[in-house]
């Protein structure tokens, strides 16, 4: 194995890696693609000198495995590789591209990995003492709760007469200085970009020197270099120039659905399938397969029958089997260990992160009273469309909650929690989603072509094909009780006037910065003491 260069040797952290932790590292499954990117990180951030004429594509490439010549950045090698190809791009199309011509010195790009890995063991350092649970389940629900409430509220105040516009109500009821004043013409426009501009980089500023090196704070180079790259690059342009627009998150929504949504079988072939079947084992007959639909031709009275009792069957096999997974599961959460605020209890941190998280409660939210469900039924109109349901269920929070049985660190509450862990905050997940977002951000390793912003007639229709796709998951039984009928246009309208609360970009901004505010302010709770002060 080649001894790595100085500029990417592994130097020693404050942010040790857990034995544990490497040894709980998946094993990693190397594909041909899984090859070809760890190629293309091997011209980009390990060659030893930089040719002005060379291009990466033809750069030769590095002996050794790239856990020897890289530090890591998490304590997953999975992770690390889709974190590594990003950062190569980035570096490939938006440093090397000038830093190049003006010197061949490569050592530049060894010294950004050595702070980007920094960054990123300290960033994995502080997640683990954060609680996800309540992030991820209440505050940030309780954000986008806040936000539509203030939405509607604006939307209806419009409509009456000599009313303001919907952002001007907005901003009275949800005001940021980020996105003040209104951009009503060119001297407001300017104003907001600006104030936009010095928010990106003022927030920036709060975030590097808790996660860089002491003896790279020195560095005005280096500093200035990561400080444009994660304002300018990635807050600005990325999340808050294009994420908040209304045509990419309906696009962004349909296509997760058509990701994740499993293609059933058409009836006809189904019905093919199961009279193939039958025919084969020697149980019907081609002429008989004939008469097969006519003698499935029966009383009314008797197919109702039948329907009926199979389905009395069906749900007290469903109820049972419910009912034994339920006790089941409930007497193995004995064993669960308590929730708790992480940040309170974790060892090894520093005294200013538990000071600055002193103000944070003590004893967590129980699962069933988090702001998750408040925020689902906002979104479903269910207060509106089922008020008695909705009743039901509040009765029914309340007394679980005040009775204890579903009451912070109950058996219920921990089993809630284990199940959302393993189901949801896997970091198994984390990788194909990176994958996914350096694919259609940077298809080939390069920067994709600028996306050009659809015309109003073609976000109508992308408005119409995210409204189609969720109606489309919805089974056929829960979407009709809900829409309380039967026809799909009428059930894709009544989804698109939901989308419409989303319609407004610089709405969907001010959502974008109040969620960046939040997980800022828990991810490094000395910026909290800052603001206040």
């Amino acid at each position: 194995m080649a001894r790595p260069s100085p500029a990417h040797r592994r130097q020693p952290s404050r942010f040790t890696l857990q034995a544990d932790e490497l040894l709980n590292d998946a094993p990693e499954r190397r594909t041909a693609q899984d090859d070809a990117t760890v190629k293309f990180i091997k011209r980009v951030l390990c060659k030893k000198h930089a040719d002005p004429a060379q291009d990466e594509t033809t750069a030769p490439e590095v002996d050794g495995n790239l856990e020897g010549l890289l530090p890591r950045l998490t304590s997953r090698s999975d992770i690390d590789l889709q974190l590594y190809a990003i950062l190569a791009v980035v570096l490939s199309q938006f440093v090397q591209s000038w830093y190049n011509r003006i010197t061949p010195d490569a050592d530049f790009v060894g010294e950004v990995v050595q702070i980007v890995a920094h960054c990123t063991r300290g960033l994995e350092h502080r997640l683990k003492l954060v609680d996800l649970d309540s992030l991820l389940l209440d505050e940030l629900p309780g954000l986008l709760d806040a936000h539509l409430q203030a939405v509607d509220v604006a939307m209806r105040s419009s409509h009456v007469p000599y009313g303001n516009s919907i952002a001007a109500v907005y901003q009275t009821l949800r005001p940021h200085n980020a996105l003040l004043p209104l951009p009503v013409d060119e001297a407001s426009i300017l104003s907001q970009h600006n104030n936009e501009v010095d928010w990106s980089q003022l927030f920036v500023d709060s975030i590097l020197p808790l996660l860089l090196p002491p003896e790279d704070l020195v560095n005005p180079c280096l500093d200035v270099v990561v400080a444009e790259i994660f304002s300018g690059i990635i807050v600005r342009n990325a999340v808050m120039g294009r994420a908040c627009q209304p045509w990419l998150l309906w696009e962004g929504c349909a296509k997760a659905i058509y990701a994740l949504k499993p293609k059933p079988p058409s009836e006809a072939e189904s019905v093919s399938s199961s009279l193939s079947k039958l025919e084969q084992s020697g149980l019907l007959s081609s002429s008989e397969a004939v008469r097969h639909d006519t003698s499935r031709q029966r009383s009314h009275i008797a197919q109702t029958t039948i329907s009926a009792t199979w389905a009395i069957l069906r749900y007290i096999v469903l109820s049972w089997t419910f009912l034994r997974v339920f006790l089941l599961a409930l007497m193995q959460a004995s064993s669960l260990p308590f929730r708790s605020r992480r940040v309170m209890q974790a060892k090894g941190s520093s005294d200013k992160l538990v000071k600055a998280a002193a103000g944070l409660d003590s004893v967590p939210r129980p699962m069933i009273g988090m702001r998750i469900w408040c925020c689902i039924g906002r979104l479903t109109s269910l207060r509106k469309r089922m008020p008695w349901l909705t009743g039901c269920l509040s009765l029914a929070q309340h007394l679980s909650i005040t009775t204890g049985v579903c009451g912070t660190n109950s058996a219920i509450d921990r089993m809630m929690s284990a199940h959302i862990h393993e189901r949801l905050l896997r970091p198994a997940l984390l990788p194909p989603i990176l994958q996914a977002i350096r694919s259609a951000v940077f298809p080939g390793n390069v920067l994709g072509p600028a996306r050009q912003p659809p015309s109003q007639t073609e976000t109508v229709e992308i408005k119409r094909e995210c409204a189609r796709a969720i109606v489309d998951v919805l089974p056929h039984t829960a979407r009709t009780l809900y829409f309380a009928t039967q026809d799909t246009a009428l059930m894709q309208a009544d989804v698109e006037s939901t989308l419409d609360l989303f319609t407004d970009a610089y709405l969907n901004k001010n959502l974008i910065v109040a969620a960046l505010e939040l997980l800022v302010v828990r991810l490094f709770p000395e910026t909290a003491e800052t603001g206040e002060s």
